[in-house]
């Protein structure tokens, strides 16, 4: 039951779990059409002598930060972003035809649904196993961002502003130390301590996912308890991240 207006956001998706999936995955196609088109635009009015910051360069600044476009000298040469600008801008159409195969092609609600598996991420906000499941799924996918990110700084090497280069970085899995920096993350100097914070990450989000999807709902379900349930995965993730 409707119980906001029309103008309130998803409104228009209420009961109709497909098209909220649609809403989704176009808003991740323009956020992959921002990405790759700010990137070319930077990147073509890009000074060298001028820092990034002084620039506005911010998507610049982010793939430097990960060691993307360095040459092996350690010098800046832009290297490969432009290739990875115009991969994101071909995804954005991936992504806006699939928002538009939801949206007109697709059903409505995934209850409808042919696809047994697809019927097991409907949305029923008062239904705590379900709400559980699609928690986990989320959690899982979180924990293999942070498993690619230490392994990207393990392998390829991302930028330490200590030295001005690009450097391999092995994770520091220390849990005292990730338990002592919960409150003062800012300070913390050691990017061997920032991928160890994300490797525990990686674990603890991939364990909590796959406890979420194996187990039902743990106490009582409440009103308070659901409506923040996604709350409060966005906090822990959040929150869990500021170990690192």
């Amino acid at each position: 039951d409707v119980t906001y207006g029309w103008w309130a956001g998803n409104a228009g998706v209420t009961n109709k779990s497909g098209k909220f999936i649609a809403a989704h995955i176009a808003h991740t196609g323009l956020i992959a059409f921002a990405a790759g088109g700010s990137t070319l635009w930077e990147l073509a009015r890009y000074n060298p002598e001028i820092p990034m910051g002084h620039q506005s360069s911010t998507f610049l600044a982010h793939l430097a930060s990960i060691g993307i476009g360095f040459d092996e000298a350690g010098a800046w040469t832009g290297a490969g972003v432009a290739s990875i600008a115009i991969v994101h801008l071909v995804l954005s159409m991936v992504y806006g035809a699939g928002g538009l195969l939801h949206s007109v092609l697709f059903v409505g609600d995934m209850q409808d649904s042919e696809v047994p598996q697809a019927r097991k991420f409907k949305l029923e906000w008062d239904n705590p196993d379900n709400q559980t499941f699609i928690l986990g799924h989320h959690l899982l996918f979180f924990g293999v961002a942070c498993i690619w990110f230490v392994e990207w700084a393990r392998i390829h090497g991302i930028y330490d502003p200590a030295i001005g280069a690009v450097r391999q970085v092995e994770y520091n899995l220390n849990l005292t130390s990730i338990w002592n920096h919960q409150f003062d993350f800012l300070a913390i100097d050691s990017l061997e301590d920032v991928l160890g914070g994300h490797a525990f990450l990686a674990f603890l989000e991939i364990t909590g996912g796959a406890f979420h999807i194996a187990t039902k709902q743990v106490g009582e379900y409440t009103k308070f308890k659901g409506a923040g349930l996604l709350s409060a995965e966005a906090i822990l993730s959040f929150s869990c991240a500021g170990l690192g």
